[in-house]
């Protein structure tokens, strides 16, 4: 969120890694609590900032992607989101629409769009491990993946996270709720399917 850049590199401490170290920044997608903290980000890590090609736009103008609720506490969320911080404005170095390497960043993975939550998501693979945002979040009471409160794209989420299990991807790290194993998030995009 903007003003938080002080828990960002305390973070980064406990991880042993210092701003130098950050090589590229990836944007997920365009909300607040994803791009809050950009220019601060961009200034002391000097590195160039990517998203998806249709996440440039909201960047460049200082504004958030669609909030479309899924649910009635996403329905209760929508006036609160709206009227928080700003988020700030930012030229992105990079809009991509595919696939690219990570390989020219240091990172022996690849960034791939995964549109649902917003139509303009990116993910980060590496190996069996995949940084998913928000594409996936954690079902209340229970560490179990959940279809995330707001859904721009229904059906591109399904194809997204089932792309996503067909390159082999072991492990999805969220952004809401931690990391889910493979084997929960094939019967979650079972479930979602079937409704």
């Amino acid at each position: 969120m903007p003003g938080q850049h002080a828990a960002l590199l305390r973070r980064l401490r406990r991880l042993g890694l210092d701003r130098a170290d950050i090589a590229l920044v990836v944007v997920t997608h365009a909300h607040v609590d994803h791009t809050g903290g950009l220019p601060w980000v961009r200034l002391a890590a000097r590195a160039p900032i990517v998203c998806h090609r249709e996440t440039a736009a909201a960047l460049r103008q200082g504004q958030s992607a669609a909030l479309q609720p899924r649910t009635r506490l996403g329905l209760a969320l929508v006036p609160l989101l709206r009227h928080g911080p700003r988020p700030p404005c930012v030229e992105p170095d990079l809009a991509i629409d595919h696939e690219i390497s990570l390989e020219p960043y240091g990172a022996a993975g690849f960034l791939l769009p995964t549109p649902g939550h917003t139509r303009g998501c990116l993910s980060l693979q590496v190996g069996q491990d995949a940084i998913v945002g928000d594409l996936l979040m954690r079902r209340f009471g229970r560490h179990r993946p959940a279809v995330p409160f707001f859904l721009e794209d229904r059906v591109g989420w399904q194809d997204s996270v089932r792309l996503l299990l067909s390159r082999g991807v072991e492990r999805f790290h969220t952004t809401h709720g931690g990391c889910f194993d493979a084997e929960s998030v094939a019967a979650l995009l079972h479930d979602a399917a079937a409704r």
